[in-house]
């Protein structure tokens, strides 16, 4: 009421209120902007959003209300206005996609002549300094419908317009077509042109070869690229959690002392930190611990609010919380009882009964799955808390963010909602993994807790002043025969729990077309 003539206002209203489900009130609250503003441009470019999802709800593909709303756009300033103009090329690019989905009888190139005319008129409006970007968006459109030479030449555009800055950018694209249609071998020299002139500069034409190794199998070859990154960017967070994760088949050693080395490098990365968060996640990690993933998730949160990966993990904790430590409680309990009752025993016999126990809470757990799969999940996991956060944060990266992120239209309240369906399968199908590792864990920290029971065969007195509990527990944790060993299962492994789910851990050629460009 009392600035009405100031533009951001508007746009930060609206965005709050579309971000926290209300996008009825986020468009009224544009139309009273636009009405004071009509000339400020930030305003259309929220009310495309809004519009092309209302559109998309109706399966109104040709996106009537977005378009109408392009058309009043047009008297913004023309510094802008090519990005009207973008913007609706790439809704309608989004859209064509949505329709061959539901008639893949229709031709995508056809269907993408719109969006074609949209990115004709984006490039006339364009200043000369930023039309390769438009090239660049256009070539990806046809790299959608399979016409990978149109999209060599756009790219070929972009390059020669394109300022030093981005030059980069234009070649990891580059690289990306040539691996999309199978060339690895030009993929590679595009790659090898890009850290030769670009490598001291840009960190992303390094990650980008860590992960193209990566999709081809290459580990050994990913990990050296990641080391050499590092030997230049060393304070990168995004290549560090890259080598941790890589690092996985050498063993959870390996992948902590990589870790330490990465939180010394770069203590507020909040990519590390989810990293360290997951390793204590996994449950086939001798450590598995859910109180030191907590911790590791919050500084994760805290420092890189924008890595969307953190949000989803924190989603998993807090569902193994409310659904799998209440079913793991009464197990363990029932083994400490045993245990209480026993006679003084030896540590391999000490290993053996926590082998027992361990296999036993699987058995009951896999019983369980078989016999009511959905009272496993029964209770109702409250993420209103972990919604305002995430909302909040408006996270815009993360492998797994991607993954649950429909389309880049997509609110962080959304996304969380999709995640929430697809972890849960995830939960319950292996619940009994997760509350393995929990009476595991409970069995080690009991066999340190009570060493009148078990001999402690050279282990430190916890009662000395020196003592150090995490680190004994840790070391003891790695002693205990593992969850693998122990289940004794060639169809679940460690692999499978790198991230929150096991689906985006799978091998690359098995992503579909769509998959491979989220």
């Amino acid at each position: 009421h009392h600035v009405p003539w100031y533009g951001p206002l508007y746009k930060i209203h609206s965005e709050f209120e579309r971000d926290y489900g209300d996008p009825v009130e986020a468009f009224v609250i544009v139309e009273k902007g636009l009405k004071e503003l009509p000339r400020y441009g930030p305003l259309y470019l929220v009310a495309f959003r809004l519009l092309e999802k209302e559109d998309l709800s109706r399966k109104a593909y040709d996106l009537p209300k977005t378009m109408d709303m392009v058309s009043r756009a047009d008297n913004i300033s023309r510094e802008l206005l090519w990005r009207v103009h973008f913007e609706a090329a790439q809704s309608q690019e989004r859209a064509a996609v949505l329709l061959m989905a539901e008639k893949p009888k229709l031709s995508l190139k056809k269907a993408l002549y719109a969006t074609r005319r949209s990115y004709s008129k984006a490039i006339m409006l364009s200043p000369p300094n930023l039309v390769w970007k438009i090239w660049l968006a256009s070539g990806r459109t046809e790299v959608s419908c399979g016409n990978t030479n149109g999209a060599r030449d756009l790219f070929l555009r972009a390059y020669d317009c394109v300022t030093e800055k981005g030059r980069s950018t234009v070649l990891l694209e580059c690289a990306r077509l040539e691996e999309f249609c199978g060339d690895l071998a030009l993929s590679r020299s595009i790659l090898c042109k890009a850290r030769n002139e670009h490598g001291k500069s840009d960190w992303k034409v390094w990650l980008s070869s860590v992960n193209l190794e990566c999709r081809c199998g290459l580990r050994e070859r990913a990990i050296v690229f990641a080391q050499d990154a590092l030997d230049i960017h060393r304070g990168t967070g995004r290549l560090w959690a890259a080598l941790i994760q890589l690092r996985h088949e050498d063993g959870e050693m390996s992948q902590m002392k990589v870790l330490k080395l990465a939180l010394k490098s770069v203590p507020k990365s909040g990519e590390v930190w989810c990293e360290g968060a997951r390793i204590s996640l996994n449950p086939f990690c001798p450590t598995f611990d859910l109180q030191a993933a907590s911790r590791h998730l919050v500084f994760a949160a805290r420092f890189t609010p924008q890595y969307g990966d953190s949000f989803l993990e924190q989603l998993r904790l807090d569902m193994i919380g409310k659904w799998l430590v209440p079913l793991a409680e009464p197990l363990i309990n029932n083994m400490y009882d045993a245990f209480l009752k026993s006679k003084q025993m030896g540590r391999e016999e000490a290993y053996q009964f926590i082998t027992e126990c361990t296999k036993k809470a699987a058995d009951a757990m896999k019983a369980q799955l078989k016999r009511k799969p959905n009272s496993i999940a029964k209770d109702v996991v409250d993420t209103s808390e972990l919604e305002l956060h995430c909302c909040s944060a408006n996270p815009n990266y993360g492998h797994l963010w991607f993954q649950c992120r429909a389309s880049p239209i997509d609110s962080a309240r959304e996304v969380i909602a999709e995640a929430k369906d697809v972890m849960t399968s995830d939960i319950i199908n292996y619940s009994y993994a997760y509350v393995a590792a929990m009476v595991r864990r409970a069995g080690v920290m009991m066999i340190i807790l009570h060493p009148e029971i078990v001999d402690s065969n050279g282990a430190e007195n916890i009662y000395s002043d020196d003592f150090d509990l995490d680190k004994n527990v840790n070391q003891q944790l790695r002693l205990a025969p593992t969850l693998d060993v122990i289940l004794s299962e060639k169809e679940v492994s460690g692999s499978m729990f790198v991230t929150g789910l096991t689906e985006s851990n799978k091998r690359w050629n098995a992503y579909s077309l769509a998959e491979k460009r989220r």
